[in-house]
């Protein structure tokens, strides 16, 4: 009997095996050909990009193969990364790290400390990104894998200078470029000489930055293809246009935006536009420089449209996916709680002191947002006092002191055929500056046209008094604020130009707008002489036009920044949300 049933029982034995190890095959090609399309992609498609690497975690999981989740890992976290989730980016690459140092993955370990060290820094932490970039320098180090640590002591050089230690960061950059130059690493050479000529630049050094970045041109095998060039020739256009060397400028710029047109690269391509500006701005025709910087605002605003529909997309994904994965982790944790005993008397102890010290605090903090809030109604209701009283006095002169002029002027050519030519325009000139002066306390013509409109008469009004060169480009603003928000803004760009002509010296002047989905920019800068910020400070709460300017962005619930320095100009940004 035992005899008669064995060869069955082997064939099933085995026949279960073969059926298993060939799904086992199945997921490994799937893994891999999933693999295979993320590389392809190279970041274009967020959300398919994000699906694609869950699917690729999930097949590593039930393969039980850490290297393959250590890869899929890393695919989530840089596309994370790029949607700006950065608390669920940090979390896959620590549980990287945590699955690396167990199973003792050298070269995983290091990576997953550079990927946390890459995510501070996109994040501005460059304090813990210096951290854990020495982190993994170490790693590397332990791995044998020293070409690697070029990389990140370039990375670790960057975040030094993010801190304050530019000389710091600067050498140690070009003492790795110096070990990349030993062992003839073309591509980590290119690197370092980018690196460099962009931390001069930033630093406002552009003759070294243009030193370094000349060397670029010694080593095009390290260009990877168009894309590479396309960004070195407009860095060069960048660092000519800041030492004023127009022609050079021009010539980089343009080899910049014709390989990046040919490409359909628009990132790049208003970038160029944003270069061209300057370089006509430099050479004195500020009607082409306005009309690229037009074109660069608009091409952009397109292209962040664009990324910023895909963000939402994969956010969404995202969304979706940590849905499912919270109700199944909610219905763990009501079945655990089931199962547990709570010791009601000492929780009432605690909840009633902690409820206690959270109504004083609670008591305080009411007081003192009333406090706040009656300082904010205050200031609210003086600015709005103002504006009704500017509209009635503008009235009252337009309609009562001017038609009386008027009157007058037209009963002194009646009473004498010939009047006297001075007293008639001496008539005039009153007639004339009762206007003007209604027309300053409130421009009749906000109401009737538009921010744009008003704001382009002032550009005209500045233009024809001092001769500086005023242009503006506010379309499709008046459609994005109420009327009250358009009314603080034309006063704020008012005291704005008049700041400029007081002060700046400056031969021209530009408003411009910037429209986001959530709120609005507007941008006033000159090309004057600038300021000391510090100085500013120190006399903000005595300066009269500040303080109003604040208060009236503060009703907007909007943000103001101010960009300036000694003989670099001024430019004021102040941004408002879309439903002020």
């Amino acid at each position: 009997m035992p005899c008669r049933y064995s060869l069955p029982l082997l064939l099933s034995t085995f026949s279960f095996f073969a059926s298993a190890q060939e799904n086992r095959d199945a997921l490994l090609q799937e893994y891999r050909h999933l693999d295979s399309a993320c590389v392809a992609m190279d970041f274009t498609n967020l959300p398919l990009l994000l699906e694609k690497g869950k699917r690729m975690y999930e097949i590593a999981r039930v393969l039980q193969i850490d290297t393959l989740v250590l890869n899929a890992n890393q695919l989530q976290g840089q596309v994370l990364e790029s949607i700006g989730v950065f608390d669920a980016a940090l979390k896959i690459h620590y549980e990287s790290l945590a699955l690396a140092e167990k199973n003792k993955h050298c070269t995983h370990t290091w990576r997953s400390l550079t990927m946390i060290a890459r995510v501070f820094q996109t994040m501005g932490d460059y304090e813990k990104s210096l951290e854990f970039g020495f982190k993994a320098k170490q790693a590397a180090i332990q791995c044998k894998s020293y070409r690697d640590t070029i990389y990140l002591n370039y990375e670790i050089g960057f975040n030094k200078a993010k801190m304050g230690d530019w000389a710091g960061g600067i050498k140690l950059i070009e003492q790795n470029l110096q070990v990349a130059k030993n062992i003839s690493s073309s591509e980590d050479i290119f690197f370092g000489y980018d690196n460099l000529a962009n931390m001069f630049f930033e630093s406002d050094k552009p003759e070294k930055a243009l030193e370094y970045a000349l060397e670029l041109l010694k080593i095009p095998e390290a260009w990877e293809g168009d894309f590479e060039k396309a960004q070195v020739f407009q860095h060069f256009a960048e660092i000519y246009a800041k030492l004023k060397d127009w022609d050079n400028a021009q010539k980089y710029q343009q080899e910049a935006l014709d390989i990046a047109t040919t490409l359909g690269m628009n990132d790049w391509i208003y970038e160029c536009y944003k270069v061209q500006s300057w370089i006509d701005e430099g050479r004195g025709d500020y009607k082409s420089a306005l009309k690229n910087h037009q074109l660069y605002l608009t091409l952009k605003d397109s292209v962040y449209q664009d990324q910023y529909k895909e963000k939402i997309a994969a956010m969404s994904a995202l969304y979706e996916l940590e849905s499912k994965q919270k109700t199944i982790s909610l219905l763990e944790k009501d079945q655990q709680l089931k199962s547990v005993q709570i010791e009601e008397q000492r929780i009432l102890m605690l909840v009633g002191l902690l409820a206690l010290s959270l109504l004083i605090l609670a008591i305080r903090f009411h007081n003192q947002w009333k406090t706040n809030r009656m300082r904010e109604a205050f200031s609210q209701d003086l600015i709005n006092a103002q504006e009704q009283e500017r509209q009635r006095i503008s009235k009252e002169l337009h309609d009562s002191v001017g038609q009386n002029i008027l009157f007058v002027k037209n009963r002194l050519q009646r009473l004498s055929p010939a009047p006297e030519a001075a007293l008639v325009d001496s008539v005039d000139a009153a007639l004339q500056e009762v206007r003007n002066i209604a027309k300053d306390l409130y421009p009749n013509q906000l109401e009737q046209y538009g921010l744009g409109s008003a704001v382009d008469s002032l550009c005209e009004l500045a233009q024809e008094s001092s001769g500086i060169f005023a242009s503006s480009d506010l379309q499709g603003i008046d459609e994005k604020l109420s009327r009250e928000a358009k009314i603080n803004c034309y006063r704020i760009v008012q005291e704005c130009i008049n700041n400029t002509l007081k002060h700046a010296e400056a031969s021209a002047i530009r408003i411009s707008s910037n429209l986001h989905p959530d709120k609005v920019e507007l941008v006033v800068q000159d090309n004057g002489k600038g300021f000391d910020k510090t100085l500013l400070e120190q006399t903000a709460n005595r300066s009269f036009g500040m303080i109003n300017m604040a208060e009236r962005i503060k009703m907007l619930r909007g943000k103001l920044d101010l960009d300036t320095g000694v003989q670099k100009g001024t430019r004021l940004t102040f941004s408002i949300p879309i439903s002020a």
